[in-house]
């Protein structure tokens, strides 16, 4: 669990990078982005390392099934919120910040909410680690603020949608909407870590 922690830290900065790419796409520096993407890129790169070795450890440790179950779901479902970080990052270095003014604000803000309920999700799972009474709260929050991210998302959508109706770059436009799907894939295995976190917290009791 200590090392899902250390696991859970590294999705959490992939996702910090990932917001930093989303700034600097909004600001017209693509130099900018594509930097952070290469910190989207190490930080992903550094918790699949860590991940690997927590499934080494649960090969070889005296587990009962259920548990060892429980923890690769657990660390799995983590691992989903930093690949669709990184996919979102690379998209959106795919994409054109030209004519966007319309939505640039709600990316920022979407990638802000992002790296608040990845954080919350952290904190849940060090939680789990040290008080497992008490990550029901921590859960609720994380399903709170999935919900919100899910309505800022819907809303983001809509203008996305209508500025495809007149960029002139179909393929950028493209990109663009299915980092903004990515980045809502994020939020989702967020709320999935809350559900896991949940269980496990329950059944140890």
């Amino acid at each position: 669990m200590r090392l899902c922690v250390i696991h859970a830290d590294d999705i959490l900065k992939t996702v910090m990078q990932m917001r930093q790419v989303v700034y600097s796409f909004c600001d017209g520096d693509a130099e900018g982005a594509k930097n952070a993407f290469r910190q989207v890129f190490d930080s992903e790169r550094h918790a699949d390392e860590v991940k690997r070795k927590i499934l080494g450890e649960l090969s070889k440790g005296p587990f009962h099934p259920m548990d060892r179950e429980d923890v690769m779901r657990l660390v799995m479902t983590v691992d989903d919120v930093g690949a669709n970080a990184k996919s979102a990052a690379r998209k959106i270095n795919f994409s054109s910040p030209t004519d966007l003014d319309d939505i640039k604000t709600g990316l920022r803000q979407l990638a802000d909410m992002l790296v608040e309920i990845v954080n919350e999700m952290k904190r849940a799972i060090e939680r789990l680690l040290e008080e497992p009474r008490k990550v029901a709260e921590l859960a609720d929050e994380l399903e709170r603020l999935e919900e919100k991210i899910d309505d800022h998302r819907v809303e983001l959508l809509v203008k996305i949608v209508k500025v495809g109706d007149k960029v002139k770059g179909f393929s950028s436009w493209l990109m663009l909407k299915e980092a903004v799907d990515n980045m809502e894939n994020v939020a989702d295995k967020s709320e999935d870590v809350a559900d896991l976190i949940r269980t496990i917290a329950i059944s140890h009791q």
